[in-house]
């Protein structure tokens, strides 16, 4: 079952699964041993900037207000936006934090390696808006690729007319053949408006 949390907690050994820079998810999981019959997946979305071990035993996971990122000394506030939260990881001997979105946990019997429930439910679209929009999904699609580059080159373009960005980036197409990484972060951001666009008119809501 996926659950939605605002505090996690488990004595179990963990590791982080996988992270994405798209949409920021970190998963961290526990498999199933001889004592544990269960996987558990923890996913924080839309993550921006983290401390933590690569593996654990026991973990504690708390939402926290944002003034516990002023322990750490990569400065995280400074990415700090309306609809993150912070939450303050701890384990024995050790501290960190996550800056992200929603905290999610499941547990169920899949084997370590095989995809999590939780990132297929959020990260991939099971159908094209055209259907989403007569049916009642949980979460709207997220846009294709094509959808994001032409975006992309939008907000690109009119940032350049602006001087949002340094001028020896001439063109969107010299950026990408530039800064692959820059290219990765900007395309991220702009499926995020892309995303919270559609569920905006799907919904109703921001």
């Amino acid at each position: 079952m996926d659950t939605r949390l605002n505090s996690f907690k488990s004595d179990r050994r963990f590791s982080v699964f996988s992270y994405g820079i798209s949409h920021g998810p970190l998963l961290l999981r526990s498999g199933k041993t001889n004592e544990h019959l269960t996987r558990i997946d923890v996913l924080i979305l839309d993550v921006r900037a983290m401390e933590i071990r690569s593996w654990f035993d026991g973990i504690e996971i708390t939402r926290v207000g944002q003034d516990y990122l002023r322990l750490f000394r990569s400065n995280p506030i400074e990415l700090m936006e309306a609809g993150l939260s912070v939450y303050a990881l701890s384990g024995e001997g050790w501290q960190g934090f996550v800056l992200g979105g929603e905290l999610h946990m499941r547990e169920d019997d899949g084997d370590f390696a095989a995809p999590s429930a939780l990132l297929l439910q959020r990260l991939v679209p099971e159908q094209p808006p055209s259907l989403a929009s007569k049916t009642n999904t949980n979460e709207p699609p997220f846009p294709d690729d094509c959808e994001i580059e032409a975006a992309a080159r939008v907000l690109f373009n009119e940032g350049s007319f602006h001087h949002w960005w340094p001028s020896f980036k001439n063109s969107y197409d010299e950026f990408v053949a530039t800064d692959q990484i820059g290219k990765e972060e900007f395309d991220a951001i702009v499926e995020r408006i892309l995303f919270a666009a559609t569920k905006a008119r799907l919904r109703g809501t921001p």
